[in-house]
């Protein structure tokens, strides 16, 4: 008995270390920018390979050694289609990591670890203007000494039809370690939310859920807190809202509005926005507009009954410096990035001349959970060693987030230790004549189930949510359109997983 009691203790621990190897701790973004968060007290700045104007991605392991990253490539206003591209951990184009989609706006990229571990990750990427679409490719950093390399480049998820938002976002599953991949239709009066989910099972589109205000403009971010449990918006037309979000079932609920969209001369053009670490303050960047000259960071106090009224305002500076995009560091400091808009010329990429304390350096908040002038904003003080920077800053998802304890979706370990003891069966039969596949399965442990058929490439092919009966679960599922070969059926509940192959002659 001890024995099987140490060896679900060590289970438990793999399964643990397993789900939380990546983290968010190098920033490449940029002309050439990046920060090194390895000493939280003194994080450094470092080179990196891109001159993007605003989005890029990364994602290290676990003691915090970059291992890749992305961004819409110099050539993102050319005309380019596909314009994206993947970088090594030594700064160098990943073997067949150009062209990847993308069109050089701001949230367009998102690294997500394979739920299998297997060392490999998908890099989805979203169509917002011209080429439409919501997309991923594959990175397996198995290859090539550990540099990695594209496998699978721009998988259609939702096609053409489909205008992604400038705000792809994605929050870890309540069972830590699955992913849940959040998007949005950016047609005009539009609130339909896409929900993809990430498992060992590959990606599907888990569901569609019209929620929260029609929104005009397809300049929607959306930032989830670092625990995952709320998700705050804007738009350049001024609607501000947070959602509070199901990492269990993957739903929105309780939209929060603090302040509605509108447009023409009343749009304040926020441009981006982002939580405290205790979520009791939303900070909100701004740009110019044709009746102020001036960029702003605001603070409001989400603790007040009208958090609307408590805008408070940061800082602000005039053109020709521009605010960006605002993001809580590994440092728990808030980061605001800024462009310098030449006078009279686009100012993407800079001329090598135009260098200034603007654009050399990012601003930050010392104390972003402190209220007013206690938060200890720093314009333009962390220096980024020679290098310059835009609008953008990283993308990337809180890697270290784990699960919810004790909630239903904490299912991962438990499904190892439980399997030791009584393990449900899975009777699969295919029949030639009728072409269909009898799936029985018995002494299934939970109510509800998710049963898939999937190829051996890991593609999803079939999938269904339904209960069990007493522990059982039986399905005549019709096999007539898939060819021939080997599948694979796979059953999950709140607490096991089984799957069993099946062969189609």
């Amino acid at each position: 008995m001890k024995a099987l009691q140490l060896l679900i203790c060590l289970i438990f621990l793999f399964n643990t270390i397993a789900r939380a190897q990546y983290r968010d701790n190098v920033w490449c973004f940029g002309d050439s920018a990046g920060i090194d968060f390895s000493n939280l007290s003194n994080p450094i700045s470092i080179n990196s390979s891109l001159n993007s104007r605003g989005t890029c991605t990364s994602i290290s392991d676990s003691i915090g050694n970059l291992l890749f990253y992305s961004a819409d490539s110099p050539d993102g206003l050319s005309g380019q289609l596909q314009d994206g591209k993947v970088y090594t951990k030594n700064h160098q184009l990943m073997q067949n990591g150009d062209s990847i989609v993308g069109r050089g706006w701001y949230y367009e990229h998102l690294i997500v670890p394979n739920p299998l571990g297997n060392n490999t990750f998908y890099l989805f990427t979203g169509g917002v203007t011209s080429y439409c679409g919501f997309y991923y490719s594959v990175i397996d950093l198995n290859l090539n000494g550990g540099l990695g390399a594209v496998t699978q480049k721009n998988v259609e998820l939702l096609g053409q039809n489909f205008c992604a938002i400038d705000g792809l976002a994605a929050i870890k599953h309540a069972n830590g370690r699955d992913w849940w991949v959040i998007t949005k239709m950016s047609l005009p009066l539009n609130n339909e939310y896409h929900f993809f989910l990430v498992s060992p099972l590959g990606v599907s589109l888990d569901h569609i859920q019209n929620y929260g205000s029609l929104l005009e403009t397809n300049t929607l971010r959306l930032n989830p807190s670092k625990d995952g449990s709320l998700l705050v918006c804007n738009t350049a037309g001024g609607y501000i809202a947070i959602f509070e979000f199901d990492r269990c079932s993957g739903y929105y609920t309780n939209e929060k509005t603090l302040e509605p969209e509108r447009f023409g001369s009343f749009a304040p053009w926020y441009w981006d926005c982002e939580l405290s670490l205790n979520k009791e303050l939303l900070y909100v960047s701004s740009t110019y507009t044709d009746n102020d000259s001036n960029s702003y960071v605001f603070q409001y106090n989400l603790l007040d009954t009208n958090p609307a009224l408590t805008r408070d305002t940061i800082f602000s500076i005039p053109q020709p410096v521009t605010g960006g995009l605002l993001k809580l560091g590994p440092d728990n400091r808030m980061y605001w990035s800024c462009a310098y808009e030449t006078p009279s010329t686009f100012p993407y990429p800079y001329p090598d001349s135009v260098r200034n304390v603007w654009n050399e350096n990012l601003s930050y908040i010392s104390y972003p959970d402190s209220l007013g002038a206690a938060c200890d904003f720093h314009p333009f003080s962390f220096y980024l060693g020679g290098k310059r920077t835009y609008y953008g800053l990283p993308n990337n998802p809180n890697y270290e987030l784990g699960a919810i304890i004790n909630s239903v979706c904490d299912t991962v370990t438990a499904v190892s230790s439980l399997s030791l003891v009584a393990k449900a069966e899975l009777h699969l039969l295919y029949s030639v004549l009728w072409q269909t596949l009898f799936i029985n399965a018995s002494d299934l442990k939970g109510k509800r189930i998710l049963v898939s058929l999937t190829d051996l490439s890991g593609r999803i092919l079939y999938k269904e949510k339904g209960e069990t009966m007493n522990g059982n679960f039986t399905k005549d599922l019709v096999m007539s359109e898939f060819a021939s070969g080997v599948y694979l059926i796979t059953i999950i509940t709140e607490k096991e997983k089984v799957t069993g192959k099946v062969v189609k002659e």
